[in-house]
Protein backbone atom coordinates (compact mmCIF):
# COMPACT_ATOMS: atom_id res chain seq x y z
CA UNK A 1 0.00 0.00 0.00
CA UNK A 2 1.57 3.30 -1.08
CA UNK A 3 1.98 6.22 1.28
CA UNK A 4 0.73 9.16 -0.77
CA UNK A 5 2.02 11.68 1.75
CA UNK A 6 5.59 10.82 0.81
CA UNK A 7 7.52 12.56 -1.94
CA UNK A 8 5.90 15.24 -4.06
CA UNK A 9 2.79 14.05 -5.83
CA UNK A 10 2.18 17.67 -6.84
CA UNK A 11 4.45 17.15 -9.87
CA UNK A 12 2.41 14.25 -11.26
CA UNK A 13 -0.82 16.05 -10.34
CA UNK A 14 0.25 18.98 -12.51
CA UNK A 15 1.01 16.64 -15.42
CA UNK A 16 -2.45 15.04 -15.34
CA UNK A 17 -4.35 18.26 -14.60
CA UNK A 18 -5.72 18.62 -18.18
CA UNK A 19 -8.04 15.69 -17.43
CA UNK A 20 -9.83 17.68 -14.72
CA UNK A 21 -11.93 19.94 -17.01
CA UNK A 22 -12.95 16.89 -19.07
CA UNK A 23 -14.32 15.19 -15.97
CA UNK A 24 -16.06 18.36 -14.81
CA UNK A 25 -17.65 18.78 -18.24
CA UNK A 26 -19.02 15.23 -17.97
CA UNK A 27 -21.02 16.00 -14.81
CA UNK A 28 -22.46 19.40 -15.72
CA UNK A 29 -24.52 21.18 -14.49
CA UNK A 30 -22.30 21.71 -11.46
CA UNK A 31 -23.41 25.08 -10.00
CA UNK A 32 -25.17 24.74 -6.68
CA UNK A 33 -24.80 20.96 -6.57
CA UNK A 34 -23.20 18.92 -3.77
CA UNK A 35 -20.18 17.20 -5.29
CA UNK A 36 -17.73 14.62 -3.97
CA UNK A 37 -14.26 14.24 -5.49
CA UNK A 38 -12.75 10.90 -4.51
CA UNK A 39 -8.99 10.52 -4.05
CA UNK A 40 -8.88 14.24 -4.68
CA UNK A 41 -5.12 14.52 -4.16
CA UNK A 42 -3.98 18.11 -4.58
CA UNK A 43 -7.45 19.13 -5.74
CA UNK A 44 -7.38 19.24 -9.55
CA UNK A 45 -11.00 18.22 -10.08
CA UNK A 46 -12.31 19.42 -6.74
CA UNK A 47 -11.14 22.95 -7.52
CA UNK A 48 -12.48 22.78 -11.07
CA UNK A 49 -15.92 21.86 -9.69
CA UNK A 50 -15.68 24.63 -7.09
CA UNK A 51 -14.82 27.17 -9.80
CA UNK A 52 -18.03 26.16 -11.53
CA UNK A 53 -20.07 26.81 -8.39
CA UNK A 54 -20.29 23.32 -6.94
CA UNK A 55 -20.52 22.65 -3.20
CA UNK A 56 -17.46 20.42 -3.15
CA UNK A 57 -16.06 17.88 -0.72
CA UNK A 58 -12.56 16.60 -1.43
CA UNK A 59 -11.97 13.12 -0.04
CA UNK A 60 -8.54 11.49 0.25
CA UNK A 61 -6.53 9.20 2.47
CA UNK A 62 -3.44 11.41 2.54
CA UNK A 63 -3.51 14.30 5.05
CA UNK A 64 -0.71 16.23 3.36
CA UNK A 65 -2.41 16.17 -0.03
CA UNK A 66 -5.67 17.35 1.56
CA UNK A 67 -3.71 20.24 3.09
CA UNK A 68 -2.28 21.14 -0.33
CA UNK A 69 -5.78 21.05 -1.84
CA UNK A 70 -7.03 23.34 0.91
CA UNK A 71 -4.19 25.79 0.38
CA UNK A 72 -4.89 25.89 -3.36
CA UNK A 73 -8.57 26.51 -2.70
CA UNK A 74 -7.81 29.31 -0.25
CA UNK A 75 -5.43 30.95 -2.73
CA UNK A 76 -8.28 31.13 -5.26
CA UNK A 77 -10.90 32.16 -2.71
CA UNK A 78 -12.81 28.90 -3.21
CA UNK A 79 -14.75 26.91 -0.64
CA UNK A 80 -13.63 23.29 -0.32
CA UNK A 81 -14.58 20.88 2.45
CA UNK A 82 -11.93 18.24 3.03
CA UNK A 83 -12.43 14.80 4.56
CA UNK A 84 -9.85 12.07 5.14
CA UNK A 85 -10.78 8.44 4.74
CA UNK A 86 -10.72 5.19 2.81
CA UNK A 87 -12.23 4.79 -0.65
CA UNK A 88 -13.92 1.54 0.28
CA UNK A 89 -15.89 3.02 3.18
CA UNK A 90 -17.25 6.53 2.65
CA UNK A 91 -18.34 8.41 5.81
CA UNK A 92 -21.35 10.03 4.14
CA UNK A 93 -25.09 9.40 4.34
CA UNK A 94 -27.04 7.74 1.55
CA UNK A 95 -27.96 10.03 -1.37
CA UNK A 96 -25.62 12.80 -0.17
CA UNK A 97 -24.21 13.93 -3.52
CA UNK A 98 -25.52 14.92 -6.89
CA UNK A 99 -22.04 14.53 -8.37
CA UNK A 100 -19.18 12.08 -7.72
CA UNK A 101 -15.86 12.36 -9.54
CA UNK A 102 -12.32 10.99 -9.53
CA UNK A 103 -9.32 11.53 -11.78
CA UNK A 104 -6.85 8.63 -11.75
CA UNK A 105 -7.58 8.17 -8.05
CA UNK A 106 -10.41 5.66 -7.73
CA UNK A 107 -8.16 3.19 -9.56
CA UNK A 108 -6.03 2.88 -6.40
CA UNK A 109 -8.83 1.64 -4.16
CA UNK A 110 -8.04 -1.51 -2.20
CA UNK A 111 -11.51 -2.86 -2.94
CA UNK A 112 -13.09 -1.94 -6.30
CA UNK A 113 -16.32 -3.73 -5.42
CA UNK A 114 -16.75 -1.88 -2.13
CA UNK A 115 -15.86 1.48 -3.68
CA UNK A 116 -18.35 1.04 -6.53
CA UNK A 117 -21.04 0.07 -4.03
CA UNK A 118 -20.25 3.09 -1.86
CA UNK A 119 -20.47 5.43 -4.85
CA UNK A 120 -23.84 3.94 -5.70
CA UNK A 121 -24.95 4.48 -2.11
CA UNK A 122 -23.94 8.13 -1.69
CA UNK A 123 -25.00 9.20 -5.19
CA UNK A 124 -28.52 10.57 -5.54
CA UNK A 125 -30.99 8.71 -7.77
CA UNK A 126 -30.64 11.28 -10.57
CA UNK A 127 -26.99 12.06 -9.84
CA UNK A 128 -23.96 11.91 -12.10
CA UNK A 129 -20.59 10.19 -11.79
CA UNK A 130 -17.43 10.58 -13.88
CA UNK A 131 -13.93 9.20 -13.41
CA UNK A 132 -10.82 8.30 -15.39
CA UNK A 133 -8.54 5.29 -15.65
CA UNK A 134 -5.46 4.51 -17.71
CA UNK A 135 -5.59 2.30 -20.77
CA UNK A 136 -3.21 -0.55 -20.09
CA UNK A 137 -0.59 0.08 -22.73
CA UNK A 138 2.60 2.00 -23.39
CA UNK A 139 4.89 3.65 -20.89
CA UNK A 140 2.65 3.65 -17.82
CA UNK A 141 1.82 -0.02 -18.31
CA UNK A 142 5.50 -0.91 -18.55
CA UNK A 143 6.29 0.99 -15.37
CA UNK A 144 3.40 -0.63 -13.54
CA UNK A 145 4.41 -4.13 -14.64
CA UNK A 146 8.03 -3.47 -13.68
CA UNK A 147 7.03 -2.32 -10.21
CA UNK A 148 4.83 -5.36 -9.57
CA UNK A 149 7.54 -7.72 -10.79
CA UNK A 150 10.18 -6.06 -8.59
CA UNK A 151 8.07 -6.28 -5.44
CA UNK A 152 7.07 -9.88 -6.16
CA UNK A 153 10.69 -10.85 -6.82
CA UNK A 154 11.82 -9.20 -3.59
CA UNK A 155 9.44 -11.42 -1.64
CA UNK A 156 10.27 -14.52 -3.68
CA UNK A 157 6.93 -14.61 -5.45
CA UNK A 158 5.64 -14.46 -9.00
CA UNK A 159 3.68 -11.37 -10.10
CA UNK A 160 -0.04 -11.95 -9.40
CA UNK A 161 -1.98 -13.40 -12.30
CA UNK A 162 -5.48 -14.61 -13.07
CA UNK A 163 -7.91 -14.24 -10.18
CA UNK A 164 -5.09 -12.92 -7.96
CA UNK A 165 -4.24 -10.04 -10.30
CA UNK A 166 -5.42 -6.52 -9.42
CA UNK A 167 -8.70 -5.38 -10.92
CA UNK A 168 -8.21 -4.13 -14.49
CA UNK A 169 -9.40 -0.52 -14.57
CA UNK A 170 -8.33 -0.37 -18.20
CA UNK A 171 -10.90 -3.03 -19.17
CA UNK A 172 -14.01 -1.10 -20.27
CA UNK A 173 -16.35 -4.07 -19.95
CA UNK A 174 -15.06 -5.05 -16.50
CA UNK A 175 -15.49 -1.52 -15.16
CA UNK A 176 -18.99 -1.18 -16.59
CA UNK A 177 -19.98 -4.54 -15.11
CA UNK A 178 -18.50 -3.58 -11.75
CA UNK A 179 -20.66 -0.46 -11.53
CA UNK A 180 -23.76 -2.09 -12.97
CA UNK A 181 -23.76 -4.32 -9.88
CA UNK A 182 -24.16 -1.12 -7.85
CA UNK A 183 -26.97 0.21 -10.03
CA UNK A 184 -24.89 2.63 -12.11
CA UNK A 185 -24.86 2.59 -15.91
CA UNK A 186 -21.66 3.92 -17.46
CA UNK A 187 -20.65 5.18 -20.86
CA UNK A 188 -16.99 5.40 -21.83
CA UNK A 189 -14.85 7.26 -24.30
CA UNK A 190 -11.12 7.30 -25.00
CA UNK A 191 -9.19 10.51 -24.43
CA UNK A 192 -5.55 11.53 -24.79
CA UNK A 193 -3.24 13.28 -22.36
CA UNK A 194 0.22 14.58 -23.26
CA UNK A 195 2.93 14.69 -20.60
CA UNK A 196 6.04 16.77 -21.15
CA UNK A 197 9.37 17.14 -19.37
CA UNK A 198 12.78 18.68 -20.01
CA UNK A 199 14.19 15.27 -20.93
CA UNK A 200 13.50 11.55 -20.59
CA UNK A 201 16.06 11.34 -17.79
CA UNK A 202 14.42 14.22 -15.94
CA UNK A 203 11.04 12.46 -16.09
CA UNK A 204 12.54 9.14 -15.00
CA UNK A 205 14.35 10.75 -12.07
CA UNK A 206 11.27 12.69 -11.00
CA UNK A 207 9.29 9.47 -10.81
CA UNK A 208 11.96 7.58 -8.90
CA UNK A 209 12.88 10.48 -6.60
CA UNK A 210 9.51 12.06 -5.93
CA UNK A 211 6.51 9.88 -6.80
CA UNK A 212 4.84 8.39 -3.68
CA UNK A 213 4.35 4.97 -5.28
CA UNK A 214 8.01 4.67 -6.20
CA UNK A 215 9.29 5.98 -2.88
CA UNK A 216 7.13 3.49 -0.99
CA UNK A 217 8.46 0.70 -3.19
CA UNK A 218 12.05 1.77 -2.52
CA UNK A 219 11.47 1.21 1.18
CA UNK A 220 10.21 -2.29 0.40
CA UNK A 221 12.92 -3.54 -1.98
CA UNK A 222 15.97 -1.58 -0.79
CA UNK A 223 18.22 1.00 -2.38
CA UNK A 224 20.35 -1.31 -4.53
CA UNK A 225 17.40 -2.98 -6.27
CA UNK A 226 15.70 0.37 -6.60
CA UNK A 227 18.64 2.01 -8.36
CA UNK A 228 18.87 -0.95 -10.71
CA UNK A 229 15.20 -0.40 -11.59
CA UNK A 230 15.94 3.26 -12.26
CA UNK A 231 18.69 2.29 -14.70
CA UNK A 232 16.50 -0.29 -16.43
CA UNK A 233 13.57 2.12 -16.76
CA UNK A 234 15.46 4.96 -18.43
CA UNK A 235 15.94 3.38 -21.89
CA UNK A 236 12.26 2.39 -21.88
CA UNK A 237 11.22 5.96 -21.06
CA UNK A 238 13.52 7.17 -23.84
CA UNK A 239 11.95 4.73 -26.31
CA UNK A 240 8.53 6.30 -25.69
CA UNK A 241 9.74 9.83 -26.34
CA UNK A 242 7.78 11.53 -29.15
CA UNK A 243 9.82 14.75 -29.03
CA UNK A 244 12.70 15.21 -31.43
CA UNK A 245 14.46 18.14 -29.80
CA UNK A 246 15.99 16.57 -26.70
CA UNK A 247 13.00 17.26 -24.51
CA UNK A 248 10.41 14.62 -23.59
CA UNK A 249 6.82 14.26 -24.76
CA UNK A 250 4.55 11.24 -24.59
CA UNK A 251 0.87 10.84 -25.47
CA UNK A 252 -1.06 8.67 -23.03
CA UNK A 253 -4.53 7.31 -23.70
CA UNK A 254 -7.07 7.09 -20.92
CA UNK A 255 -10.71 6.15 -20.41
CA UNK A 256 -13.33 8.67 -19.30
CA UNK A 257 -16.29 6.95 -17.69
CA UNK A 258 -19.51 8.82 -17.03
CA UNK A 259 -22.96 7.71 -15.98
CA UNK A 260 -25.88 7.75 -13.56
CA UNK A 261 -27.93 5.37 -11.40
CA UNK A 262 -30.57 3.38 -13.26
Amino acid sequence: MSNWDKGSYEITAAQISPAAPAVADAVEPVAGQPALDLACGTGNVALELARRGGEVTGYDGAPRLLQVAGERAAAEGLSLERVQGDLSELPFADDSFEIVTSVFGLIFTSSPQDSAAEIGRVLRPRGRVAFTSWIEEGLFQYMQDMARAAVASHFGQAPPEGSDAPFSWGDELAVRELFSESGIALQVETRELVIEEESAKELNDRWFDLHPIWITMQEMIGDAAYEEMRREALPVVESHNEAGDGSFRNTLRYLLFEGSPV
